[in-house]
């Protein structure tokens, strides 16, 4: 893509996000065609909303490329958390664990090891809120919802769970609450199976360029799936001896 063509596709998101008036999809001479060009339009969003990123979210394209998204700190909450609904219309919640870097990961020539990513990092219980800057979120062509920051709406911050690195991430047992009604129960699940491998993608894909900087954090993957709520529900997600979190969509 041109550059032009970035600050575009950047315009249209960050106006969608501000004026809260969905898009159809990006304009067909800014559609991103693969995962650069989709980390190049988010890089220019973040920039044109004056927005740090506070994290990430990690996936692969239908081309198998690693894509992550950006988490804009002003979207980040702390359980139990109360967000607007308005803020995130599809009111999607996805439970997760997620990682934080404790110490920065530089860049260096070669990939970094599963020991190294985990002994850098705290780990934590987290919803992740999914939503659309498009009309139609199921229709929007791929690459466009990844280069809206992968649909993520807003991020809550639950428990930390400080002996992680004893528990088998792959076994957790996982509950997704809505009120005093189980939506979710399951063991394991996670899409990865073991949740630190998207951490350890993240970091060895950003030790290419400028490295993870201490204090970023990256969320791995769904437990539970995606499931939507409605307006005055508290919802709280738990793993077993891990932690919870919990927030109500006002």
């Amino acid at each position: 893509m041109t550059p032009e063509a970035i600050a575009h596709a950047a315009r249209q998101l960050a106006d969608a996000r501000v004026t809260r008036l969905p898009l159809a999809e990006l304009d067909a001479h800014a559609a991103p065609r693969n995962a650069v060009d989709v980390h190049a339009i988010q890089d220019a969003t973040a920039a044109l909303l004056g927005e740090r990123v506070a994290g990430w979210k990690v996936t692969a394209s239908p081309a198998g490329e690693f894509v992550r998204g950006a988490i804009l700190g002003s979207r980040v909450f702390t359980s139990p958390a109360a967000i607007e609904g308005a803020l995130v219309p599809m009111r999607a919640v996805e439970l997760e664990i997620a990682f934080r870097f404790e110490r920065a990961l530089p860049p260096r020539a070669h990939d970094y090891s599963y020991d190294e990513v985990a002994d850098a990092v705290s780990a934590f219980v987290a919803f992740e809120i999914v939503d659309s800057r498009f009309t139609k979120y199921a229709d929007a062509p791929w690459l466009h919802r990844a280069a809206d920051f992968v649909s993520n709406g807003a991020f809550v911050v639950g428990d930390a769970c400080a002996h992680w690195r004893e528990c088998d991430l792959a076994t957790l047992e996982a509950r997704l609450f809505v009120g005093d009604d189980v939506l979710v129960e399951r063991i394991g699940g996670h899409p990865s199976g073991d949740p630190l491998l998207p951490a350890i993608a993240l970091a060895n894909a950003f030790r290419r360029d400028a490295g993870v900087p201490a204090g970023r954090f990256v969320t791995t993957g769904t437990y539970t799936g995606l499931h939507r709520v409605d307006r005055g529900a508290r919802v709280t997600g738990s793993f077993t001896g891990f932690g919870a979190v919990s927030l109500t969509f006002l």
